[in-house]
């Protein structure tokens, strides 16, 4: 399935990944990743950045459990200033962001290719 988002969003950003998501981002998944991104968000000093970079390009399998979650840690960030950007997000990551609406919330300079 072909999309019109990017292949990488942020392949030159200075920007150093914060968090790595999972090769699986799903159901299965999503009570031990929520635990883990919790922590990694009690624990991080860094977000006081504009831009909190997570590296996506080993995420192949997601579904609307792995988006659900990844909404939730964009609110987070939300609520510290800082705006979750997607680096190199893998092409099934891309594709179910763009099939539930969902580019513009979480991958930088998305916006304009969906819209």
């Amino acid at each position: 399935m072909a999309t019109n988002l990017p292949e990488s969003l942020a392949d030159d950003a200075p920007v150093e990944p914060g968090l790595q998501l999972p090769a699986e981002l799903t159901i299965y998944t999503a009570a031990e990743t929520r635990t883990a991104w919790l922590g990694w968000l009690a624990g991080e000093t860094g977000l006081d950045e504009p831009v909190c970079a997570i590296d996506a390009s080993a995420c192949h399998e997601v579904d609307a459990a792995g988006l659900q979650l990844l909404v939730a840690l964009a609110h987070s960030l939300a609520r510290r200033q800082c705006r979750l950007q997607l680096l190199q997000p893998a092409a099934p990551l891309r594709a179910a962001c763009a099939e539930l609406g969902l580019a513009g919330l979480l991958m930088a300079d998305a916006q304009e290719a969906v819209a």
